[in-house]
């Protein structure tokens, strides 16, 4: 009895000696356990800002390939216009000269003198025609080659799709681990922060998806405006040029009728120089209403991106670590991700102011654009009415002196009327130039152009990269 009772006295001390020394492995491997889920939430979470870098780098080289305008464009163009309308005022003032001085002596008209009025704009207006082929031929080239190296609509559109898609695959095996922690009582202390990170992870995504739509749909939106623009001027200039080659043969051919068709080719240029502002930017407007709805059915989670959300899901992750999670070394790693969040978020509020300055800059220059199209092409409609007149009524189509008279009367009125438009012209050119090159020299000093602002981003995408990487 006395030996039973010492062997179970025995057990219980061995059982004893063996909980004792069984607690601390417990300890060690719950210790162990937690350690590996919280690493693979972390490792995670890198893999995830690795394919948001990957995405907003392909968005940034989208913006400068797709969108990418030569330095010298603008001045080229403008160029090519001033001499245009500098041979137009030319052509005016050499035929109100001409039509002026003999107002009371028709019959002493200097034919020549007068026909060589009347190449000086034709000619101005073949000029400024073939700029603008050329500038839409260009495009075209430009927007081939951008194609051929990978950044058309449709193959970009599927590129960044793909990315999206391995981003959320990451995020729900991400989520499906917190979802595991949240049951564990050692890990569910970090349910509430691994959640927040989520949201900000997923604010990132939508952000970054809106961000390329935003790139996508104006640059689609400036090719339309800018290609159907000169088209637009390849019409309007070339029913010029015809007009001033008509009015040229009713003195070459002595067949004032000849006035007439002239006068139906300027008012066709003269209601084309006043719709054009107004068309062209319909066009680029109808086609960036077209690309949304693409991009928006093919990405539909970059219509819900908001700055305030953002902002608001990166307070409550950093309020989150500073009131219970300062001290913890297991999820210092949030922390550090904190500055990479930071830096999305200026990137993206910055994008978006950027973006409303040039939506206030165009309503501005499209203002001015009408205004001016309206009295360009308003004085070139009424020119043409002083050539209808005279060429298409019976009563001056005759060698009569009135009929004489009454014609060079009105082809003298239509040449002072046009002269104060095509001043205008010419000066409203230079300063639209002027103007651009100021801020453009200004933006350059600030670091604010399209070039640098892509190029610092670039920058600082690589150098998150290194430290991802450095650290997984």
């Amino acid at each position: 009895m006395q030996s039973l009772t010492k062997g179970k006295n025995l057990i219980a001390l061995g059982s004893a000696a063996l909980l004792t020394q069984g607690a601390p492995a417990l300890a060690l491997q719950q210790s162990v356990d937690e350690a590996v889920t919280v690493e693979k939430v972390d490792s995670l979470t890198k893999q995830i800002l690795l394919k948001e870098i990957e995405l907003e780098r392909f968005s940034l080289h989208y913006t400068i390939e797709v969108a990418r305008q030569g330095r010298w464009k603008g001045w080229r163009y403008a160029a090519m216009q001033e001499a245009n309308n500098s041979l137009g005022l030319y052509g005016g003032i050499l035929s109100t000269w001409n039509r002026g001085r003999v107002l009371h002596h028709p019959e002493r008209l200097n034919v020549k003198v007068q026909e060589t009025a009347n190449h000086l704009p034709m000619i101005g207006s073949i000029i400024g025609a073939s700029a603008a082929a050329g500038e839409f031929g260009v495009n075209s080239y430009h927007d081939i080659r951008v194609r051929m190296r990978g950044y058309s609509p449709g193959v970009s559109i599927r590129h960044i799709r793909t990315i999206k898609e391995d981003i959320q695959n990451l995020l729900e095996q991400r989520q499906h681990l917190v979802n595991q922690a949240s049951t564990d009582s050692n890990l569910d202390r970090y349910d509430e922060v691994f959640n927040a990170e989520a949201k900000v992870l997923n604010d990132m995504l939508e952000q970054s998806l809106q961000e390329f739509s935003r790139y996508h749909v104006g640059a689609r939106r400036l090719l339309a405006f800018q290609q159907s623009q000169y088209l637009f001027d390849v019409a309007k200039y070339t029913t010029s040029a015809i007009g001033a080659h008509f009015a040229f043969l009713s003195l070459y051919k002595h067949k004032r009728v000849w006035n007439g068709r002239a006068g139906v080719f300027f008012a066709v240029s003269g209601q084309l120089t006043m719709m054009a502002p107004i068309l062209s930017r319909f066009v680029g407007w109808e086609v960036a209403r077209m690309t949304k709805r693409k991009v928006d059915k093919a990405l539909p989670e970059a219509e819900e991106a908001k700055i305030a959300e953002l902002q608001s899901d990166m307070q409550a992750l950093d309020k989150l670590m500073k009131e219970k999670h300062a001290a913890d070394t297991a999820v210092a790693s949030i922390t550090e991700r904190e500055a990479i969040f930071d830096v999305h978020e200026k990137d993206f509020t910055g994008a978006i102011r950027r973006e409303e300055k040039k939506v206030a800059a165009a309503r501005l220059t499209a203002t001015e654009n009408v205004a001016a199209g309206a009295f360009v092409g308003g004085s070139k409609t009424a020119q043409s009415i002083f050539f209808l007149i005279p060429g298409y009524d019976h009563r001056y189509n005759s060698a009569t002196k009135r009929a004489g008279r009454v014609t060079n009367d009105m082809l003298f009125t239509a040449a002072v009327i046009g002269l104060p438009a095509t001043s205008f012209a010419i000066l409203d050119t230079l300063r639209i130039q002027v103007q651009g090159e100021i801020q453009r020299q200004k933006a350059r000093r600030r670091g604010a152009l399209p070039g640098q602002i892509v190029a610092a981003r670039l920058k600082a995408l690589d150098d998150m990269e290194r430290g991802l990487k450095a650290s997984m």
